[in-house]
C-alpha cells in the first residue's frame, strides 16, 4: 500500500501540537513554526559570513531565532544548505514570506547563492531548539498511522536520552506549501552536538542497544524518501 502524508487541513486536526521556545526549551503542547529557504550556495563560508553580518532581513520579518543548516552528507548537489527562521505560530511565519522576497535579494546576495524552494514547516511533537549535527531523514506514513508514529518517535527520544545520552533531540515537522519537494513526507531530524557524539550513538546501535528496536520499528511504519546529514547553528536571536 502506498504510504502518504497529506500536509492539509485534515492532518492539523488529529495530530497532538507543540510548543517551540526561543530560550531552548519545550512543551508538549503549543503551537510553533518554521520557514526555511533551501539554496545552492556558490561559496558557502562567505554567504553564512554575509548573514552573520547583516541580519537586517531576519529583524525584518520579525523571525525570533534564525540559522543555517549545510548538507555534509547525502548532497543532491554541490552547495546544498537553508536558512531557517522560527516563529511562535504558523500564522506569523505565513505572514513573514510577505514581508520578504528572497528572489529580490541586493546582488552581492544573489553572487553568492541560488534560491531553490522555499516552505513553512509545523512541528509534531516538543522540539527544543537547539541546533547541531543532525540526521535528517524525510518519510512517508499513512494517514491513519500518523499518531503511532508520532508517538513512537516520542517514544525513541525518550529511550535514547535515557540510555545516557541527555543532548539527544528529535523533532517531526509537517510541511505547508513545499510544492513538489516536500508534498508527501514528514521531515525527521535526530540531533546530537557534534558529528563524533552523533557517530558514538550510531555504535551504540549497532552494538545492540535497546532503542534499536523502536528505531526498528518506526522504519517498517514509513517509507524513507531521503536521508542525509546536516550541521547546523543558529545565527540569529531576536533581542
Amino acid at each position: 500500500m502506498k504510504k502518504l502524508i497529506l500536509p492539509s487541513m485534515i492532518t492539523f486536526f488529529f495530530i497532538t501540537g507543540i510548543e517551540v521556545h526561543a530560550d531552548g526549551h519545550a512543551s508538549n503542547n503549543g503551537e510553533g513554526a518554521f520557514n526555511t529557504l533551501m539554496v545552492k550556495s556558490k561559496d558557502i563560508e562567505k554567504y553564512v559570513a554575509r548573514l552573520k553580518s547583516d541580519q537586517t532581513v531576519f529583524k525584518a520579518i520579525g523571525t525570533s531565532d534564525a540559522g543555517v543548516c549545510i548538507t555534509r552528507s547525502g548532497n543532491n548537489h554541490e552547495g546544498e544548505m537553508f536558512v531557517w527562521n522560527a516563529y511562535p505560530d504558523v500564522a506569523t511565519a505565513m505572514h513573514a514570506n510577505t514581508i520578504y522576497n528572497p528572489y529580490d535579494a541586493p546582488k552581492e546576495m544573489k553572487k553568492l547563492r541560488k534560491v531553490k524552494y522555499g516552505v513553512t514547516w509545523r512541528p509534531l511533537k516538543s522540539f527544543r531548539l537547539d541546533p547541531g549535527w543532525e540526521r535528517v531523514i524525510r518519510v512517508k506514513v499513512e494517514s491513519e498511522d500518523m499518531n503511532a508514529y508520532v508517538q513512537m518517535i516520542k517514544d525513541l527520544e525518550k529511550a535514547i536520552i535515557d540510555s545516557g545520552y541527555p543532548a539527544f533531540n528529535m523533532g517531526v515537522f509537517v510541511p505547508i506549501g513545499g510544492g513538489a519537494h516536500e508534498s508527501e513526507t514528514l521531515m525527521i531530524r535526530a540531533i546530537m552536538p557534534t558529528a563524533k557524539e552523533f557517530g558514538e550513538l550510531v555504535d551504540n546501535y549497532f552494538k545492540g542497544a535497546s532503542w534499536g528496536r523502536i528505531w526498528e520499528q518506526s522504519q517498517m511504519m514509513s517509507e524513507v524518501t531521503s536521508d542525509t546529514f546536516e550541521e547546523c547553528e543558529q545565527i540569529y536571536k531576536a533581542e
